[in-house]
């Protein structure tokens, strides 16, 4: 049999739909437009490392969808697959439209951004938000205008302007140091933006809500307890409605459900 890497893959679904243990009734359409499963970050506790050889992993097989995209999609192609969906009568049961996927969807920043405005332009009102690591503002802030001005991005500003109603945020760690080993990311102010970028979503009014993985242990670090998660969340400014607190499940007993 031949080996199901990333270069014998078929492309994937941008569009998918399933039932999650933290939505279980909720109509849900999920959009898709990470490339190659691109993240910065190389999390502990995270599938998409499987993902990435070629291998099964747990998200894929929950979301019963391959995810794997060669290239980023046009906005375009974003806004037609979800236009197609409504005029096929599924939009019209979606509460909801929530750009995800196995990797970071906000480093294709003006792509989301942009399916946003076109999506709201289409006439949808319906709930739409984004589950992102929250480091945009490690890359996508600031851009020269002229010779001497520096123009400051605000990605949350921009984010609110198109329509975004929600956003959640994987935080996961509460100090520098802990993100570091937890979330091994490439950059070395990630969590300082990431802490940023929850403060401005909120400043600007969009549903904000934390998560942070527990139970974690991998003999080098361990997750810290629910509580200690929630006080940092609140000085963050979220509410406590909004801390979503998720349970680590090893990868073995994931892939034999």
């Amino acid at each position: 049999m031949k080996k199901n890497t990333l270069e014998t893959r078929a492309n994937g679904n941008i569009t998918y739909s399933f039932a999650t243990p933290y939505d279980p009734k909720a109509n849900i359409l999920y959009v898709n437009v990470v490339p190659t499963y691109d993240c910065m970050n190389s999390c502990r506790f995270c599938s998409r490392t499987d993902a990435v050889k070629g291998e099964p992993n747990i998200y894929e097989q929950k979301a019963g969808a391959n995810l794997y995209l060669p290239t980023a999609p046009s906005v375009e192609k974003v806004v037609n697959e979800i236009e197609s969906k409504r005029k096929k009568g599924i939009l019209r049961k979606t509460r909801e439209i929530a750009f995800v996927g196995l990797g970071e969807p906000l480093l294709q920043f003006e792509l989301v951004r942009d399916s946003i405005k076109g999506i709201r332009e289409r006439g949808y009102r319906g709930k739409i938000r984004i589950d992102t690591n929250g480091l945009v503002k490690s890359w996508y802030h600031s851009f020269p205008f002229g010779c001497l001005e520096i123009i400051e991005r605000d990605p949350a500003k921009e984010l609110k302007q198109v329509g975004l109603d929600e956003i959640r945020i994987s935080v996961n760690a509460t100090t520098k140091y802990g993100y570091q080993r937890l979330c091994k990311p490439r950059y070395d102010n990630a969590f300082q933006n990431l802490c940023g970028f929850v403060r401005d979503c909120i400043g600007e009014g969009i549903e904000t809500k934390a998560s942070f993985v527990t139970d974690f242990d991998d003999e080098e670090i361990k997750s810290k307890t629910p509580d200690e998660y929630k006080n940092f969340a609140i000085s963050l400014g979220i509410k406590q409605k909004n801390i979503i607190l998720r349970k680590y499940v090893k990868p073995i007993k994931q892939n034999n459900h």
